[in-house]
């Protein structure tokens, strides 16, 4: 659920089923069923909060659907740790779970998940997983600390140029998803929810 107005699918117009479907058909099967089902059993949904806008659904999760391509350099591991790690920094409850539930899925590694979740410094991950989540974490923080050297070490790490970018993008579309989470209220019930 959302604090705003959503249109659920039984009252989708032709475009924003297309906008829907064409989502869906960027994302791993992993996604295919809800992390955060509601009492009437639909998904308390990011992707339902801008069913308001189709082509905004449409190009949003597009993006990050594009993102995770087996054609690019990343795992599906890595862009799960990815978003658990800038959700988590972001302290967006709806993102972290819904993806530390995804990442269960691809991994079926409980122990992971949590230890992502807690402090990705401690999480059993490679020397070249660390290094990006690093980046991601500091991307998150303040992107305007980025410089050469932070590439070059995620080179040295053995990630190449689009390697970086697929980095870069992941985490940077996680802090805009993040955000529009939070301030719509998606997957956050009651004031009691909300961080200081």
């Amino acid at each position: 659920m959302a604090w705003i107005r959503t249109v659920p699918m039984s009252e989708a117009d032709e475009r924003l089923r297309r906008a829907v479907e064409a989502q869906h058909a960027l994302y791993p099967p992993e996604y295919a069923s809800p992390t955060h089902p509601t009492a009437t059993g639909e998904a308390a949904s990011i992707v339902a909060a801008h069913t308001l806008i189709p082509e905004a659904l449409h190009h949003a999760f597009a993006t990050f659907g594009a993102l995770m391509s087996p054609d690019l350099p990343l795992s599906r591991r890595q862009h799960e740790m990815i978003s658990i790690v800038v959700s988590s920094t972001n302290r967006c409850i709806y993102c972290t779970e819904a993806h530390a539930e995804f990442l269960r899925r691809v991994t079926l590694d409980e122990g992971l998940v949590r230890a992502l979740r807690e402090d990705y410094t401690t999480a059993p991950v490679t020397p070249q997983e660390r290094e990006m989540l690093a980046y991601a974490v500091q991307l998150t923080k303040d992107a305007t600390r980025i410089t050469p050297q932070d590439h070059e070490r995620l080179r040295a790490a053995g990630f190449e140029d689009t390697a970086i970018l697929q980095i870069t993008l992941i985490a940077a579309w996680f802090n805009y998803i993040n955000r529009v989470a939070d301030a719509l209220g998606v997957g956050r019930s009651s004031s009691k929810d909300l961080k200081p």
